[in-house]
């Protein structure tokens, strides 16, 4: 799997109905790039992440900035300077395309994309912590899953981005891999109306900590609400809103973010909201 930002867009894409020139300017929009000192990600019910210019006050402590279409959300806690072991080697530079398929299955490697950014790809939590060199928040839901489908971004430097696919699968049931679109397929259960995914979020350096880090949800999604976790965790909740076929007692997508030692966690499926706040207590 060579998961990166074009592919999570395009697959955000492929669900919503617009026209191709919206589309063609979304995805210019979604390759990351360096304009004076930013770097800045941006998706259409995706998220979009800001990573500061230089200009920011010295000392200034980053709170985690989320909003939901231009709706700035209450702030989270504080994300810290996280200490991780990377690289272990030099990557080996992205492949051409014929040849992506071998390299994949190469779990031993790291890879560059023509953006300068690194990538791995894990089916298992643990080992990506192990990599990594540090400890993350997991819970007991997500033991016994053949099914994961992790991914490590980072510039090496400054931040890392851990995506994991069918992180919990609860009740959903029936996976199948397609090979052609590099997911699975699933059933969904009762209680789950798909698994969860999860993406953790870290800063790895003190310049990128002073630079900010703001996230922001676009396009069909509203805030529903703030509270406090279990553990002593400030969680935003974030919902999809209806969408044409969408009745009002639809279990709708939902979308939980704090920040636990300093690092930012999402956790996102299609649950009750009881659900959804019950998987962030058994985060641990």
């Amino acid at each position: 799997m060579d998961i990166n930002m074009k592919d999570m867009i395009d697959r955000e894409l492929e669900r919503m109905v617009l026209s191709e020139e919206m589309k063609s300017r979304i995805r210019e929009r979604a390759v990351p790039r360096r304009r004076k000192g930013r770097l800045k990600w941006a998706a259409v019910l995706a998220a979009v992440v800001i990573l500061g210019g230089t200009g920011a006050a010295a000392g200034y402590r980053i709170l985690i900035t989320h909003s939901v279409n231009g709706e700035v959300l209450p702030a989270l806690d504080s994300m810290r300077v996280v200490q991780i072991h990377f690289p272990t080697g030099n990557p080996e530079p992205r492949v051409p395309a014929e040849q992506e398929v071998s390299a994949r299955q190469d779990r031993r490697l790291w890879t560059q994309d023509e953006y300068g950014m690194f990538h791995k790809d894990f089916h298992n939590y643990g080992e990506i912590q192990e990599e990594l060199g540090i400890h993350l928040l997991d819970t007991e839901l997500s033991g016994n899953n053949p099914y994961m489908q992790g991914h490590i971004m980072t510039d090496g430097s400054n931040f890392a981005v851990i995506t994991v696919e069918n992180y919990i699968l609860g009740d959903t049931g029936r996976y199948q891999f397609l090979e052609e679109e590099n997911r699975y397929s699933y059933e969904s259960g009762s209680v789950f109306l798909s698994p969860i995914s999860l993406t953790v979020r870290l800063v790895l350096s003190e310049e990128q900590l002073h630079q900010g880090w703001d996230w922001e949800y676009l396009g069909m999604y509203r805030f529903a609400e703030s509270y406090t976790s279990a553990q002593g965790y400030k969680v935003n909740l974030v919902e999809r809103t209806l969408e044409n076929g969408d009745t009002e007692d639809a279990v709708l997508e939902k979308n939980a973010v704090f920040a636990a030692d300093g690092i930012e966690y999402s956790l996102r499926g299609r649950v009750s909201m009881e659900t959804m706040k019950l998987i962030v207590d058994m985060m641990k």
